[in-house]
């Protein structure tokens, strides 16, 4: 585990746009990473935040290799793509 890139306890479901967004702190900076969940049918905020504590670790885990890839988008945040 990279020391430098801590997974902070914070979750947020964005709407319309569907994505559930958690953050990351790089280097004392804080970093979205986020998860588009549109085709998992998440209706709300607790079915959303249900689903991301269940699979937790897999995302910190991808979202961990995509900032020390640094595969950040044009807005700065990291994407990462759904558990299958």
């Amino acid at each position: 585990m990279n020391q430098a890139i801590q997974f902070i306890d914070r979750l947020e479901f964005r709407e319309p746009a569907h994505q559930l967004v958690f953050f990351a702190q790089v280097n004392g900076m804080l970093v979205e990473c986020v998860v588009a969940v549109s085709s998992l049918g998440l209706t709300d905020e607790s079915h959303a935040t249900s689903y991301f504590e269940k699979n937790r670790f897999d995302y910190e885990e991808r979202a961990e290799q995509l900032i020390e890839d640094e595969s950040y988008n044009s807005a700065g945040q990291i994407e990462v793509s759904l558990i299958s």
